[in-house]
C-alpha cells in the first residue's frame, strides 16, 4: 500500500467517525428535544428540525428587557414596581430551542402546579371600563398547540392570557410590553423567543418562571391578573 493509499483510508476513517459523532449527537439533541414534550411543533423529525432553523430567527437576548418591543420609557402598567421584589437565586436553565419554550431545572412542585392551574382557568369574566361584562374562554393555545389557554373574550392570538407547561410549571402570559420589562428587569422571567416577530405571539409574551415557594407563587398570580387586567382594557379600547 502507498503512502497516497494509506492517507486516502486515514481520511476515510477519520471522515466515518466524525459522521457517526455528528450523527450520534444528532440523535441525542433530538432526544432531549422530545424530553420535553409537545409544544408548538410537530412532536416529531420534522418540529425538531424546525426549531433548530428557528434558532437563527430568534430574540437573542430574551432575558434583556430592552429587547422588548415599544416605548422602553414606559413605567410598568398593571404590575407594581414597589411591590415586585427582585428574584432570588440563580436564572434558571431554560431549554435551548425556541420552542418549546421550557425551563430544565427550579421546576414548581405539584402542589404549585396546581395552584398555578386553579387560579388561571377559576377566572370566569371580567369587567371592562365600559361596565360590560367580557367572558373569559378556555381553548387550544395558537401559541403552544398542544396545551389549553385562558382567553379574554374572543379566541385569537391577541387575546391569550396564558398558558401553562406540565413539564416544568412555567407559563407564558400576555403582558403589556412595559410589565413586561419590568418581569423581566426583576428576573422573574423572559421573553417568549419570538414575542412580537409572528402573529401568535404577542409583543409582550413573556416566560414566566415556574414558582418555587408562595411568594413566587403570588407573583405568577399577580402576571396571571396583570394579563387579564392588559386585555380588558384592550378590549374596552378596541
Amino acid at each position: 500500500m502507498t503512502k497516497n493509499d494509506i492517507a486516502k483510508s486515514s481520511l476515510t476513517i477519520a471522515l466515518a467517525s466524525l459522521s457517526s459523532l455528528v450523527l450520534y449527537l444528532g440523535y441525542k439533541d433530538y432526544q432531549a428535544w422530545l424530553s420535553l414534550g409537545p409544544g408548538g411543533l410537530p412532536y416529531n423529525l420534522y418540529g425538531y428540525f424546525t426549531t433548530s432553523l428557528m434558532k437563527l430567527f430568534a430574540i437573542r437576548h430574551p432575558r434583556d428587557f430592552r429587547s422588548v418591543p415599544g416605548k422602553s420609557q414606559e413605567v410598568a402598567k398593571y404590575l407594581s414596581s414597589d411591590n415586585l421584589p427582585y428574584r432570588k437565586g440563580d436564572y434558571p436553565v431554560v431549554a435551548p430551542w425556541p420552542v418549546p419554550n421550557r425551563v430544565l431545572n427550579q421546576v414548581a412542585s405539584e402542589e404549585f402546579k396546581a395552584e398555578v392551574h386553579q387560579t388561571l382557568y377559576s377566572v370566569k369574566e371580567i369587567v371592562l371600563t365600559n361596565g360590560k361584562h367580557l367572558p373569559m374562554n378556555v381553548a387550544r393555545s395558537f401559541a403552544e398547540k398542544h396545551h389549553d389557554a385562558l382567553f379574554a373574550g374572543e379566541i385569537r392570538p391577541q387575546s391569550e392570557v396564558a398558558h401553562q407547561h406540565p413539564f416544568d410549571g412555567s407559563l407564558h402570559v400576555n403582558l403589556h410590553p412595559s410589565d413586561a420589562r419590568l418581569l423581566i428587569e426583576r428576573r422573574w422571567g423572559e421573553l417568549h423567543p419570538f414575542a412580537g416577530k409572528i402573529k401568535a405571539v404577542p409583543a409582550g409574551f413573556t416566560l414566566v418562571y415556574p414558582p418555587r415557594d408562595k411568594l413566587e407563587l403570588k407573583v405568577v398570580n399577580e402576571c396571571i391578573q396583570a394579563s387579564v387586567q392588559f386585555l380588558a382594557d384592550a378590549t374596552s379600547l378596541g
